[in-house]
């Protein structure tokens, strides 16, 4: 059991009575009074993509993250995340109107979190994402937890506990006697840390993939609606179709100083894995021009091809990709020749497209 824990964090809400005046007094000047009956429990919060400017994300700054409903006060305590892939942020408990308004300052000091801290690709904060930049001398630093909570497949939003919690085969949620609590160190990267039996009171837990957005779309109204924040009904939990698969929140540029592929090893299992949103744009054309999606179920049948071209047999790698990820779990002395390989390869557009040529000629079948 892991015992050396100490955060500073808000106590959850043990019910779903209505919130006092004292904690909505942040944003509710700017809520219309009413919506169309055809909007009632609809799905009206979805990220504003049309920021100007872009920065990159620095740990201790503050941005105001745009959406439908109102701008959301984020601020980034990491740029070490998801093995350096990602920005660590809180989103604060509130909602406002005016860039300018800074009553919202305090909840910094605090810690009062709207939803459970999330990780968001580092190309997001570029232009044409949901981000704007505060200036540094306005405003007070952020403040980290010292270790980051989630459950094991924790993939969706719980409205009854205002965290991300897993689900079962059944669409039940798991029962938390039965769940595996994880715990990362904060601004450790490759990530550490582990299992602890149980986490402090009060504790939010984060969802356990990176991306996701459209079910954090989903938890931030849902938390505005609790919070008292906003004064139209709890939202219903989105339905996915064909073109919401990807899930990803695209910007007019790729981090092209972002590795795409990253190679880690936590508690003896090692773990070759891409975030889709940094994938070169020259790479990106190749896949599309030869008829395929790239996607993380692309890479997962690229990867078998490589490796069986090689002579490496696929028997004890996990293929554990998702449309907005690639992730195989395996041994070092496996997948290190393999992120070379892929290393190489998308970093050279020509070799990428004579490669997907030969496995296509070999008979592989992309599944994207």
């Amino acid at each position: 059991m892991h015992h050396e824990v100490s955060l500073r964090l808000t106590r959850a809400k043990e019910d779903m009575s209505p919130v006092n005046e004292k904690e909505t007094e942040y944003g509710k000047d700017w809520i219309e009074n009413s919506y169309p009956d055809s909007q009632r429990g609809v799905n009206l919060l979805k990220f504003s993509l049309d920021s100007p400017k872009g920065s990159r994300p620095k740990a201790g700054q503050l941005y105001l993250m745009k959406t439908t409903l109102g701008y959301i006060p984020v601020g980034v305590t990491s740029t070490e995340a998801f093995f350096g892939a990602a920005a660590m942020i809180h989103p604060y408990r509130a909602l406002i109107s005016d860039p300018s308004d800074t009553s919202w300052f305090p909840l910094v000091e605090k810690n009062e979190l709207l939803i459970p801290p999330i990780q968001i690709v580092k190309s997001d904060f570029r232009k044409g994402g949901p981000f704007q930049r505060i200036p540094e001398k306005s405003h007070p630093n952020t403040i980290p937890f010292d270790n980051y909570f989630h459950y094991t497949l924790a993939t969706f939003w719980s409205p009854e506990e205002q965290a991300f919690v897993p689900v079962t085969r059944e669409n039940e949620w798991v029962p938390k006697e039965r769940r595996i609590i994880n715990y990362t160190i904060h601004d450790t990267n490759p990530p550490q840390g582990g299992t602890t039996d149980k986490a402090p009171e009060g504790t939010y837990f984060m969802t356990d993939v990176l991306g996701s957005y459209r079910e954090i779309e989903y938890a931030l109204e849902d938390a505005l609606a609790y919070y008292g924040l906003i004064d139209t009904p709890r939202p219903t939990h989105p339905s996915l179709n064909e073109d919401q698969e990807h899930d990803t929140m695209p910007t007019n540029t790729q981090q092209e100083d972002q590795p795409l592929f990253h190679l880690a090893e936590l508690d003896g299992v090692t773990t070759l894995f891409a975030v889709m949103d940094t994938m070169p744009r020259e790479a990106v054309g190749v896949i599309e021009q030869a008829g395929h999606t790239p996607n993380g179920y692309f890479l997962d049948d690229l990867a078998r091809y490589l490796l069986r071209h090689t002579g490496v047999s696929t028997d004890g790698i996990e293929f554990d990709s998702e449309a907005g990820m690639f992730s195989l779990i395996g041994t070092t002395e496996t997948l290190q020749p393999l992120h070379e390989q892929l290393t190489d390869l998308f970093a050279n557009p020509a070799e990428l497209q004579e490669t997907l040529n030969h496995a296509e000629a070999a008979g592989t079948d992309f599944n994207d």
